[in-house]
């Protein structure tokens, strides 16, 4: 197979080794890139910032084959997913994504990852299954893409909030509990918009979650970190060695008119925080002081 992937950050790379291993012809595609390469792709692979899909979408003509995408996020303007831009740009209806706890690093280092790859079509999450699975690479399909869409987006959200009350120092209680409740944001959230609440409780739910909002390695969790020692968000950013995904995906969520404030309360104050220069103590006092309420 020949496989495209637009993309040639850490996470492309990453992947596109997994990709290699299996036999399968490796073509890395830059967004400043302005032709396919000459040979026919049998599939696409989209490792891209979520905010610079549709841009660089638009620069390539619509490739005919199925797209699957390795991007985890929303677009601020439209609040689409990666899979709706895609079918919006290319006109392309065969669109996967693939999501779960996972690093670059650790993926390219050849250590065992398990994750999902989600589909509305059974048979089309099947065949990207069978160009990446492996014993390293563990892949589960599902049907739900719109809540593995949403569980990889929401993540780097409450990543931040996780880095942030690292940061504070506010005990591991405190995180703990402070991850329950955006696990169950996450999911009050999906459920709303048509997902299924089983898919949270998976990997690109609580499996993705778990591992961003606890780890130095993520770029949202370290995001977070700093932003509670002090630092302000343009000092950071530059520190952290890759796109930020959490930043605008709050920003995407909280201007959703179609999530009520009340379901989204984590999502509520870390856009204050990130945006209306709220201290992210008060923050944090405004989340603690709301009244109490059936779990």
């Amino acid at each position: 197979m020949n496989i495209f992937i637009l993309g040639h950050g850490a996470w492309g790379s990453a992947v596109g080794q997994v990709v290699g291993k299996l036999g399968h012809e490796v073509t890395y595609v830059s967004h400043l890139d302005k032709a396919w390469p000459s040979v026919a792709p049998d599939y696409i692979l989209i490792a891209l910032p979520v905010q610079r899909v549709r841009e660089t979408l638009e620069h390539f003509p619509a490739p005919g084959v199925p797209v699957l995408s390795l991007s985890k996020g929303l677009e601020v303007k439209t609040g689409q997913r990666v899979s709706q831009i895609v079918t919006e740009v290319w006109g392309e209806p065969r669109v996967a994504a693939l999501s779960g706890p996972t690093f670059a690093a650790e993926i390219a280092a050849g250590l065992p990852a398990i994750c999902t790859i989600a589909a509305q079509s059974e048979d089309l999450a099947k065949e990207f299954q069978a160009i990446l699975h492996q014993p390293s690479f563990r892949t589960y399909s599902s049907t739900d893409l719109l809540g593995v869409e949403l569980g990889g987006a929401l993540k780097n959200v409450y990543a931040i909030a996780g880095g942030a009350c690292h940061g504070l120092k506010l005990g591991q209680s405190s995180q703990a509990g402070l991850l329950t409740r955006c696990l169950a944001e996450m999911s009050r959230i999906g459920v709303q918009a048509g997902a299924r609440a089983e898919t949270f409780a998976g990997l690109s739910g609580i499996g993705d979650l778990m591992l961003t909002a606890t780890s130095k390695q993520s770029r949202n969790f370290r995001f977070g970190t700093m932003l509670a020692e002090g630092l302000a968000a343009e000092e950071i950013l530059p520190q952290l060695g890759g796109v930020c995904e959490g930043l605008p995906t709050t920003l995407s969520v909280h201007l959703n008119s179609a999530i009520p404030a009340d379901s989204k309360p984590i999502v509520t104050q870390l856009h204050a925080v990130l945006y209306k220069g709220v201290p992210i103590l008060k923050a944090v006092q405004n989340l603690l002081g709301r009244a109490a309420r059936d779990e």
